[in-house]
C-alpha cells in the first residue's frame, strides 16, 4: 500500500489517523479509568450520588449482586434475597405490588428517598408515612433491628426525614425526625429510608454507613431495580459481553499498527549514537539510595559493608581480625572519604551512612577487582 503523492492528500490522511488516534485512546482511558456519571441512586453510577460503591461492598462481601433493567415484575423477582429501590420517583402501582409481593415471600425491599403515591401500595395501608424535606444530618439507631446490625450513627445530607412514622417501626432517627422505617410483611421486610444519601458514594464511608448498606443488604442477593433509573434491556453493542468489546479495542489497535507499519517512516531508522550503560558509581549509588528508602536500613545495607570491606581488607593485606583503628587507616590508604571510611566500621543509622557504604563500595571497585570479579 503505497501513499499517495500529492501532499494535501497525506496531509488529509495524517488527520485523519490522529482523529481515530485520539478517538480510540479515549475509548481505552474511559473503559480502564472511566470518569464519574450516571443518575442519583443507581448502582451503575459512579457520580458522587450514585451507589456504585455500595454495589461494590456487597460484592466484596461475597453477596451476589445484580441490577434489574427490566420492570419490577413477579416474574422478574423471583428470586429471594434483597430488592432495593432508591429514589424511584413514581413508580407503577403494578410495580409496587410486585414488590410487596416478594418481600410477603420472604425478601426484603429497600426503598430510599422521596417517596410517592407508590408507599401506599407497597405498605398496603391507608396511613402511610409523611415524608419532609429538610432531614437529620445524623441519625442514631434505636432498638434492635435486622436493618441497624453493627450500625450505631449515620451520617445524612439532611435530604429527608419521616416527620410521622405511621405503623412503621422507628430504627435510625435524629433531632430532626426519623431516617429509617421498617415494617414486616408477610414473611419479609420493607425497610424505608428518608434519604438516599448515606448509602451513595459521596457518604458511604462516613460513620457507620457502610454497616448499614451492609445490614440493608442482608444475605443476598441483592438486586437494584434500574428501570425507575431510565436504564432498559440492553441493545446493541452494549448487549455485547465486556470481552467482545475489548476485542474490539484490539482489533483496532492492530489497525492502527498496521497503518503505521506500512506507512513512511520520518527520520533515520536506527539512532545515530548507542546509549552508553551509566557508570558503575552511579549505579552503586542508585542501589544504596534504593536500600536507604527500607525500613531495615541495616539488614539491607550488610552484604554491601562486609563486600566493601573483603576488597579493603585484600587491598591493604589487612589480618583476620584487624581492629577499628585499622579499618580507618586503610580507608584513608585506599582514597575513601571520611564518612565513606566510618560507613565500613559502624552500623546505618541513617540514610546518609547506607549512601555512604555504597560510593565506599564504588570507589573500592577499581578496574583490576572489577576485572576479577567478572
Amino acid at each position: 500500500m503505497r501513499l499517495p503523492r500529492s501532499p494535501v492528500a497525506r496531509a488529509g490522511l495524517a488527520v485523519l489517523a490522529l482523529i481515530a488516534a485520539i478517538n480510540l485512546v479515549g475509548a481505552v482511558i474511559d473503559a480502564v479509568a472511566p470518569s464519574p456519571s450516571g443518575p442519583a441512586s443507581s448502582s451503575f453510577a459512579t457520580a458522587p450520588q450514585g451507589v456504585a460503591a455500595w454495589a461494590a461492598l456487597a460484592k466484596r462481601q461475597g453477596l451476589q449482586v445484580r441490577a434489574l433493567r427490566q420492570e419490577a415484575s413477579v416474574a422478574s423477582l423471583s428470586g429471594g434475597g434483597t430488592v432495593a429501590v432508591m429514589d424511584a420517583g413514581e413508580l407503577t402501582g403494578k410495580e409496587a405490588r410486585a414488590l410487596r409481593a416478594f418481600a410477603e415471600r420472604g425478601g426484603g425491599v429497600v426503598g430510599g428517598g422521596r417517596p410517592g403515591g407508590w408507599t401506599r401500595t407497597l405498605l398496603a395501608t391507608d396511613d402511610p408515612p409523611d415524608w419532609e424535606d429538610d432531614g437529620p444530618e445524623t441519625a442514631r439507631a434505636l432498638g434492635a433491628a435486622p436493618e441497624r446490625e453493627g450500625v450505631r450513627q449515620v451520617r445524612t445530607a439532611g435530604d429527608g426525614r419521616w416527620s410521622r412514622p405511621g405503623r412503621a417501626e422507628r430504627v435510625l432517627a435524629g433531632d430532626e425526625g426519623t431516617l429509617l422505617l421498617v415494617t414486616r410483611t408477610g414473611r419479609g421486610r420493607i425497610a424505608l429510608l428518608a434519604d438516599s444519601s448515606p448509602l451513595q458514594n459521596r457518604l458511604l464511608g462516613e460513620a457507620d454507613n457502610a454497616a448499614l448498606a451492609l445490614a440493608l443488604s442482608g444475605r443476598g442477593p441483592l438486586t437494584f431495580v434500574e428501570s425507575v433509573h431510565g436504564y432498559g434491556r440492553a441493545r446493541g453493542l452494549a448487549a455485547l459481553p465486556a470481552r467482545f468489546g475489548w476485542a474490539l479495542i484490539g482489533l483496532a489497535l492492530a489497525a492502527l499498527v498496521f497503518m503505521v507499519a506500512r506507512g513512511r517512516r520520518l527520520g533515520p531508522p536506527e539512532p545515530e549514537r548507542r546509549d552508553l550503560p551509566p557508570p558503575r558509581r552511579a549505579y552503586v549509588d542508585a542501589l544504596a539510595a534504593t536500600m536507604a528508602r527500607g525500613r531495615e536500613r541495616e539488614e539491607a545495607v550488610a552484604p554491601v559493608r562486609a563486600e566493601a570491606r573483603r576488597r579493603l581488607a585484600r587491598r591493604a593485606g589487612l589480618g583476620p581480625q584487624p581492629g577499628p583503628d585499622a579499618w580507618q587507616a586503610a580507608a584513608r590508604a585506599a582514597g575513601l572519604q571520611p564518612d565513606e571510611a566510618r560507613a565500613l566500621t559502624g552500623r546505618a543509622e541513617d540514610d546518609e551512612t547506607v549512601v555512604a557504604t555504597g560510593r565506599a563500595l564504588a570507589a573500592l571497585a577499581g578496574p583490576r577487582d572489577t576485572m576479577r570479579d567478572g
